[in-house]
C-alpha cells in the first residue's frame, strides 16, 4: 500500500443486500428456454456487471454475507436444477446459453466471493440429485459441450462433488449388466475437465478425488497414479499435469492412510518424473503441487497428530502446560520419511515464495510428528540453511540476491515449527540471532531493493516465539528483541513489514510481559500509528525515544541502517528522526552522531555521503533549536561546518551529483556563521562559496533552491550597507 493512502472503507453490514437481490431475482426470473433480443441481451449482462460490482465492494469483509447465503444461494441453484430436469425431459430444447450462463455464473460469482468450501453446502446434495446431474451431462450437443461454457461445467462438477461426499453406493443407480456404469461416467466426465486451463480443472480435481476416497470407487486410485506415471513420462501438458497433481494432493491429504501408503513407491516416482523433466519444473504450479504431494505423502507415514502427545505440551492461556497420553518418542520413523524431508529442504530454496511456502508447511507438519531428536535434527538443518552464503559475506549486505529466497524459505520453516511449539530453547540463541540478521535484510537490486519478504517472515517467527515460548526461555533474549521489533516498527521502508514487527510487539507484550515499558511503548508504535511513514519516523520515533531502553539503539539503528538506506526518501526522512530523537539527549548523542556522520562523509558510495551530510544539517538545526547562548552556538555549527571540507571538491562537478551538492548547500544554510564568512579562503572549508556557485547554476531545481536557501542564509549573517550605492 502507497504511503499516505487511505484504505478501503470498512462495512458494519451488508447495506446493498435489497440491490444485490433484485439484480439476482431479475436474471432468475427469465426463461432459460428462449433466446434474448440483441437489446434484453445488453440490458441482462449489464445486470451481471452490476452483481459483480456489488460484491466486489464487500469483498474484503466478505463474511458480512453470511447470514443471507442460503436465501441467496439456494434459489440459483434450484433454477439451474429446473433447467436440468427440463433439458433431460426435452433434449432437443437445449436452452439459451447466455441466460444459463448468466445463472451459473451468479454460482460462480459467490464461489470467488466467499469460497468453494462455504458456498457448496447450498447445493442440492441428496442422492435422488445424483441421477439428474449424470443425465444432464449425458446429453448429446447440450450446452455443457460448448468450449466457452466454463461456468456451467465448473457449477456441475461441483455439484456432483458435493453429491459424492454421501456415503451411498454408485452402484444402485447402475443397471444390472452395466456394473460400475456411473462411476465411470463420472471419472471419465471429471477427465476431460482435468485438463482445461479455467476453474473446470479445480472442479474436476475435487471430483475424482472424492470419487478415488469412496469405497465403492477407491480401487480406481491404483489406475490413476499408474495412468499418471505414463502420461508425466512422455508430456509437457502444463495444465493436465497440474490437474493430476491436484488429485494426488487432495487424495494424499484426505485419503486413508493405507491408500497412500499402497501407492508409496508410485507416488514418489511422480515427484521423480516430473523433476526430470525438462519443461514441467519450469511451472510454479507444478512445483508448488509437487512439493504438497511429497509432504503430505510424508505425513501419511507417520501417526495422526491427534494421537500424539507434544514434547513440549500444548501452552495454555494461563501459561500452564496441557499433555496428553501417548508418548512421542516410542515412534519408529519410516527410512522414506527422511528422503521426503531432503527434497523438502531443497523447495525450501526455490525461487517462487508459494512452493517455500508449501514446503515450510510441509517440514514443520512432518516434525510435529517427529521425536524430539529427529525434530531437533529438522531444526538444526533449517538454521544451517541461513550460514549458505553468509560465511562468504563480510556483512549482511555483501549477500547475494539469490539468499533472498533461501532466507525467506529458512524463515517461513523456522516459523511453521515455532507455531506448533517445536524449538526448543537451547536452540533461542542462534535463531534469535540469524532473526535479528533477517529483520534488517534489504539489499539493493537494480532500481529496488529486495528482503522485504525476508523482514516480514522474521517477524511471523517472533510472532509465532511470543505465542509458544514460556517465559523464562524469552527472559536473556527480551530486550533485545524489544529494541529490534521497535525500530523495524519505526524505520522500515514498507507498511506491511512495520505492521508485522508492530504484530509481534504486541504479541510479546501481552502474552509475557517482558518488553520494557511495553504497554507505553505498544500505544505509540500500534497499527495504525506506524502505517504512515512519515509519522513513524517524526512522531512515533521521538515518542519511544523517551524511554532510556530503547533511545540510543534507536539512535545506532537510523545512523548505521536508515541513512545509509537506498532510497532518498528514507534518508531525509531518517535525518530528520534522528535530530528529534537527540533531542532527548542533546549533549550525549549529539557528538556522537557527528562522529557516525563524518564517517559517512570519507565512504566511496554517494549514498553514504548524502546520508552523512543530511544527518550533519539536522545536527545544526537541532543546536539552533536548543542552544540560547550566541557564542557557544556559534562554536558548535562552526564544529559541525568544518566537516564539509571532507567532500572533495570535484564530487560537486561530477555527473548525477545533484543529490550531494543539494545536501552540501543545505549544510551551509543551516550551519554556516559569521565567523566562517568572514574568515574569506582562511574557512575551514575554503570552498564553500564554490559549492554554493554550482548549486546556483545546476540544471536540477532542488539543487537551486538548496543553493538560494544558503543564499538566504549568507546574506541574513552579511551586513552589506556599505555595499550600497546611495
Amino acid at each position: 500500500m502507497a504511503e499516505g493512502v487511505e484504505e478501503g472503507k470498512h462495512f458494519a453490514a451488508f447495506e446493498r443486500l435489497g440491490e444485490l437481490k433484485e439484480i439476482q431475482e431479475s436474471l432468475l426470473a427469465l426463461d432459460l428456454l428462449q433466446e434474448p433480443t440483441e437489446d434484453e441481451q445488453m440490458k441482462e449482462s449489464f445486470n451481471l456487471q452490476r452483481f459483480s460490482a456489488v460484491l466486489a465492494e464487500y469483498q474484503e469483509q466478505s463474511y458480512l454475507l453470511d447470514p443471507y447465503l442460503e436465501q441467496l444461494v439456494t434459489p440459483v441453484v434450484e433454477r439451474l436444477k429446473g433447467f436440468a430436469n427440463t433439458a433431460i425431459d426435452n433434449p432437443t430444447k437445449k436452452g439459451s446459453y447466455t441466460r444459463v450462463d448468466h445463472v451459473a455464473t451468479l454460482l460462480y460469482y459467490y464461489v470467488k466471493f466467499r469460497g468453494v468450501k462455504t458456498i457448496i453446502r447450498f447445493f442440492p446434495h441428496e442422492i435422488a440429485d445424483l441421477s439428474i446431474v449424470v443425465d444432464y451431462i449425458q446429453i448429446p450437443d447440450g450446452l455443457i459441450h460448448l468450449s466457452y461454457a466454463w461456468a456451467l461445467r465448473y457449477t456441475l462438477l461441483l455439484w456432483l462433488y458435493i453429491i459424492c461426499i454421501i456415503p451411498f453406493d454408485l452402484a444402485q443407480f447402475d443397471e444390472p449388466d452395466k456394473i460400475g456404469h456411473t462411476g465411470s461416467i463420472l471419472q471419465s466426465f471429471a477427465k476431460n475437465n482435468l485438463g482445461k486451463a479455467g476453474l473446470e480443472r479445480e472442479g474436476a480435481a475435487l471430483l475424482l478425488s472424492r470419487l478415488y476416497m469412496r469405497k465403492d470407487t477407491g480401487s480406481g486410485f491404483r489406475e490413476f497414479v499408474e495412468w499418471t506415471q505414463g502420461f508425466l513420462q512422455g508430456t509437457d501438458d502444463i495444465f493436465t499435469t497440474i490437474g493430476v497433481l491436484q488429485v494426488l494432493c487432495e487424495v494424499a491429504k484426505s485419503g486413508s492412510a493405507e491408500q497412500v501408503q499402497a501407492e508409496l513407491v508410485n507416488l514418489g516416482s511422480i515427484s521423480n518424473i516430473i523433476q526430470a523433466s525438462s519443461t514441467l519444473p519450469t511451472n510454479t504450479l507444478v512445483r508448488k503441487y509437487k512439493t504438497k504431494l511429497i509432504a503430505r505423502v510424508g505425513l501419511r507415514l507417520l501417526p495422526g497428530r491427534s494421537s500424539l502427545r507434544r514434547r513440549n505440551g500444548a501452552r495454555a492461556l494461563d501459561g500452564g502446560i496441557v499433555s496428553d497420553e501417548i508418548e512421542l518418542e516410542e515412534i519408529e520413523v519410516p527410512e522414506d520419511v527422511e528422503g521426503i524431508l531432503e527434497q523438502l529442504f531443497g523447495d525450501l530454496q526455490d525461487k517462487d515464495t508459494i512452493v517455500r511456502w508449501s514446503a515450510a508447511k510441509g517440514i514443520a507438519r512432518i516434525a510435529e510428528r517427529l521425536p524430539t531428536d529427529f525434530c531437533n535434527q529438522v531444526l538444526e538443518t533449517l538454521l544451517g540453511l541461513f550460514e549458505i552464503h553468509s560465511i562468504a559475506a563480510a556483512t549482511l549486505y555483501d549477500l547475494p540476491a539469490i539468499a533472498e529466497g533461501i532466507w525467506h524459505g529458512a524463515c517461513l520453516a523456522c516459523a511453521e515449527m515455532a507455531r506448533r511449539n517445536l524449538v526448543e530453547p537451547q536452540y533461542l540463541p542462534q535463531l534469535i540471532g540469524w532473526l535479528s540478521k533477517a529483520l534488517y535484510f534489504d539489499l539493493r537490486k537494480g532500481a529496488h531493493s529486495i528482503g522485504s519478504n525476508v523482514r516480514d517472515a522474521a517477524a511471523y517467527v517472533l510472532w509465532a516465539l511470543a505465542r509458544t515460548q514460556d517465559q523464562s526461555s524469552l527472559v536473556p533474549h527480551a530486550t533485545n528483541l524489544a529494541q529490534r521489533l521497535t525500530a523495524v516498527a519505526l524505520f522500515d521502508r514498507e507498511v506491511h513489514i512495520r505492521r508485522a514487527a508492530s504484530a509481534a510487539f504486541q504479541e510479546h507484550v501481552g502474552r509475557t510481559s517482558l518488553f520494557p515499558h511495553g504497554i507505553d511503548v505498544l500505544g505509540k508504535t500500534d497499527f495504525y500509528a506506524v502505517s504512515i511513514r512519515k509519522h513513524a519516523f517524526l512522531v512515533a520515533a521521538p515518542q519511544v525515544a523517551v524511554h532510556a531502553e530503547y533511545r540510543r539503539f534507536l539512535f545506532d539503528h537510523v545512523l548505521d541502517v536508515v541513512l545509509r538506506h537506498w532510497d532518498l526518501g528514507m534518508r531525509e526522512l531518517g535525518s530528520q528522526s534522528l535530530r528529534l530523537i537527540c533531542s532527548q539527549d542533546l549533549h550525549t548523542l549529539i557528538p556522537l552522531a557527528i562522529d557516525k556522520s563524518v564517517r559517512l562523509l570519507e565512504s566511496l558510495d554517494s549514498t553514504d555521503v548524502h546520508g552523512g551530510l543530511a544527518a550533519l544539517c539536522e545536527v545544526a538545526i537541532a543546536y539552533k533549536e536548543s542552544i540560547e547562548d550566541s557564542s557557544e552556538l556559534e562554536d558548535l555549527l562552526r564544529g559541525v561546518f568544518k566537516h564539509l571540507n571532507l567532500v572533495p571538491e570535484k564530487t560537486f562537478t561530477t555527473t548525477r551529483n545533484e543529490l550531494i551538492a543539494s545536501a552540501a548547500c543545505r549544510l551551509i544554510a543551516a550551519s554556516i556563521t559569521v565567523t566562517e564568512i568572514k574568515l574569506g579562503p582562511d574557512s575551514s572549508v575554503p570552498t564553500w562559496k564554490t559549492v554554493v556557485e554550482i548549486g546556483l547554476k545546476h540544471r536540477h531545481p532542488s539543487v537551486q533552491e538548496a543553493a538560494a536557501d544558503a543564499m538566504s542564509a549568507i546574506s541574513n549573517l552579511t551586513d552589506y550597507s556599505s555595499d550600497i550605492s546611495r
